[in-house]
């Protein structure tokens, strides 16, 4: 049962810091909606930042390093497990009508310069990400299938779906964010010969 109501704050501060934010999201909105009392958050947390820790883990190890090592490991290609995951994470963005964005790059842009912890989580999550690409690229530079070092490719390829992400999420514009996250996939097979 203490699971189940960890679980459940977790899972309900997260849905608040997708679309409200950090500052946006108080203690009370967390509990009530939540539906647990104040002394059980705190029974599993101190404060707010802590909560945010586990939710931007828990975001981060779901929505992005599941569905990156499942596509990558599933693939006939790196090339096609780089395209799926960014088609995978277009079509779900696609079906939220382009709302709330990515939790991480969300919490990066927010939280970054205000908060040092926050930042090395987050920091060390896209590192994470990096290094999951780089492993996969890494054979085929090898090779000379890469028109460029692994590490850039994975750094291009990350920031450029953040950015997409971001300006999806600006214009709301189904043709729009086509055309852009098409460019993530022309991005990708310039960069990669496999």
């Amino acid at each position: 049962m203490a699971k189940n109501t960890q679980l459940k704050i977790i899972e309900k501060a997260e849905k608040l810091l997708w679309h409200k934010g950090y500052e946006g999201t108080s203690l009370n909105d967390v509990v009530g909606k939540a539906g647990v009392s104040k002394g059980a958050f705190f029974h599993y947390y101190p404060n707010k930042q802590a909560i945010s820790q586990d939710v931007i883990n828990k975001y981060t190890r779901e929505q992005l390093v599941v569905p990156l090592e499942k596509h990558l490991g599933a693939a006939t290609s790196v090339k096609n497990g780089l395209f799926n995951w960014v088609s995978e994470f277009f079509e779900t963005f696609k079906g939220q009508n382009f709302k709330g964005g990515c939790l991480l790059g969300n919490m990066a842009l927010e939280m970054s310069d205000q908060n040092e912890a926050a930042r090395e989580t987050i920091k060390q999550h896209f590192l994470d990400l990096e290094n999951i690409i780089v492993s996969h690229l890494k054979p085929l530079m090898d090779d000379g299938m890469l028109v460029m070092e692994p590490r850039q490719i994975a750094r291009l390829l990350i920031a450029a779906l953040q950015g997409v992400i971001m300006m999806s999420k600006v214009h709301k514009d189904n043709n729009r964010a086509s055309r852009e996250f098409q460019s993530i996939a022309q991005f990708i097979e310039y960069a990669i010969k496999d």
